[in-house]
C-alpha cells in the first residue's frame, strides 16, 4: 500500500484474516514490546521530571486524573499501532500517519514529526554530552561525539537493534524513578494533603484533560516510529496488544510516581532543570550518579527512537543508505544540539501534541470501529 492511501483496514477483517488460527503471545516477546514501547516514551523529559511537571503535576491533584486517562489511552492505543503497522505490513511511521490523517493533512504531519524528531535527537545529544561532563569528568565534545556514534551503532542494527537496547535499558529506568520515588515519599511520610498545586509552572493547556491529551499525542506520534515497524515484524495479535497494554500502564505508574514526588517537594525543586535528579542528589551522592546514568539512558532511548523516524524519512525521500543517512542526521544534530530540553518541552512539546491531536483522535476511532 502507497503512503499516501487513505483506505481504511478493518482491524478485525473477517475475509482476509478468517479462519487462520491467532499466534500464542511468547511472554519475552511481550516483555519486549513493552520494553521499547515505554523506553521510547521515558526520555529525558520524563525521567528529568521536567514533562510530568508541565503535563500533569501543574494542574495539581487533578493532574493524577490525566495521568490515569493518559495511561489508558497509551495501554489502548500503543498496541493499536502496533495492530496497525502489522495490518499495513508498514516499515516506517509515514505510512501510517498518511493512512489515518489522508494525503494534505498526512503530508503536514509528516514534515512537523520529521522536524520535532531531529529537534528532539538535537537535544538528547547535548544533553548527554553535558550529563558526562558534569557528573564524569568527560570533555563536553567528547561525550557528544560518543553518544552520536553510540546511537548510530544502534539504529544500524534496525528495530530489532532498538528493541533489544530497550530490554536492557528500560528496565534500569523503571526501577531508578521506583527507586527514588518510593524512598521520598515514605521519607515525607506520604499523605494526600502533601499533594499541591504548582502556581510556579503555567500549565500547557486550559485544563488537565486537554494536557493529558496533548502529552499522549505527541509520545504517540514519536512512538510510533518505533512500534510501527516493530509492529509488521510480530506474527502474534495477543503479543502486540498485551505488549502495548504492559507498556502503557508501565508508563502511568511511572508518570503518578514522578507527578506525586514533585508535588510533595514543591515549590523549591521547581527551581532545577533536572527537578529528578536534583532530589536523587538530595538523597545520597550514589543516588545522584546512579540516576545520572539513569538520565543517559533515558536520552539513550529518546535518541535512537529520534534517529531512527528521521532516517528512514531521510532514505526514503533521497534514497540514501542507512550509514550515510543516520550519519548526516547525527552530524547535523551535534551542530544544532545546544538548546536546553526543558525549553523543549515547554515551548515545542505542547504546539506538537496539538498538531497531532487528530492523528490520535482518528486511531482511536479505528480501533473503537473495529473492536
Amino acid at each position: 500500500m502507497s503512503e499516501n492511501s487513505g483506505a481504511i483496514i478493518d482491524f478485525t477483517s473477517r475475509t482476509k484474516y478468517r479462519g487462520q488460527a491467532m499466534n500464542p503471545s511468547r511472554p519475552l516477546d511481550v516483555l519486549r514490546v513493552a520494553a521499547t514501547f515505554a523506553g521510547t516514551i521515558i526520555g529525558a523529559g520524563f525521567a528529568s521530571g521536567q514533562e510530568i511537571a508541565q503535563f500533569f503535576a501543574s494542574y495539581g491533584p487533578p493532574g493524577l486524573a490525566g495521568i490515569v486517562v493518559a495511561s489508558i489511552l497509551f495501554a489502548w492505543l500503543g498496541g493499536g499501532l502496533l495492530e496497525l503497522g502489522h495490518r499495513l505490513r508498514a516499515t516506517a511511521y509515514p505510512q501510517v500517519i498518511y493512512h489515518l490523517c489522508g494525503y494534505r493533512l498526512g503530508l503536514i504531519l509528516d514534515l512537523v514529526t520529521a522536524v520535532f524528531l531531529f529537534t528532539a535527537l538535537a537535544v538528547m545529544l547535548a544533553g548527554a554530552a553535558t550529563v558526562l561532563r558534569d557528573y564524569f569528568g568527560m570533555p563536553y565534545l567528547d561525550g557528544l561525539v560518543g553518544a552520536g556514534l553510540l546511537i548510530i551503532l544502534t539504529v544500524l542494527c534496525g528495530v530489532r537493534g532498538i528493541a533489544a537496547a530497550n530490554m536492557v535499558v528500560t528496565p534500569l529506568l523503571v526501577l531508578s524513578i521506583l527507586g527514588i520515588s518510593i524512598y521520598s515519599m515514605s521519607y515525607h511520610d506520604f499523605e494526600v494533603s502533601l499533594l499541591i498545586d504548582l502556581e510556579a509552572i503555567n500549565p500547557p493547556a486550559p485544563n488537565w484533560l486537554l494536557g493529558s491529551l496533548l502529552y499522549v499525542s505527541y509520545n504517540l506520534v514519536i512512538s510510533s516510529t518505533v512500534l510501527v515497524p516493530l509492529g509488521n515484524s510480530l506474527p502474534g495479535r495477543k503479543t502486540r496488544l498485551l505488549g502495548g497494554a504492559i507498556g502503557g500502564l508501565t508508563l502511568g505508574l511511572l508518570a503518578a510516581c514522578i507527578a506525586v514526588v514533585i508535588m510533595i517537594h514543591s515549590p523549591g525543586i521547581l527551581d532545577h532543570e533536572v527537578p529528578i535528579l536534583q532530589l536523587a542528589t538530595s538523597q545520597s551522592p550514589t543516588s545522584s550518579i546512579l540516576y545520572a546514568l539513569t538520565l543517559l539512558a533515558a536520552m539513550y532511548t529518546t535518541a535512537i527512537a529520534s534517529l531512527y523516524g528521521c532516517s528512514a524519512k531521510v532514505q526514503s525521500v533521497l534514497s540514501l543508505s542507512p550509514l550515510v543517512s543516520a550519519g548526516a542526521i547525527t552530524a547535523l544534530a551535534l551542530i544544532c544540539g545546544q538548546a536546553g530540553f526543558s525549553n523543549l518541552i515547554r515551548l515545542l512539546f505542547p504546539l506538537f501534541g496539538y498538531a497531532t491531536l487528530f492523528f490520535t483522535a482518528k486511531l482511536a476511532w479505528l480501533m473503537y470501529r473495529d473492536s
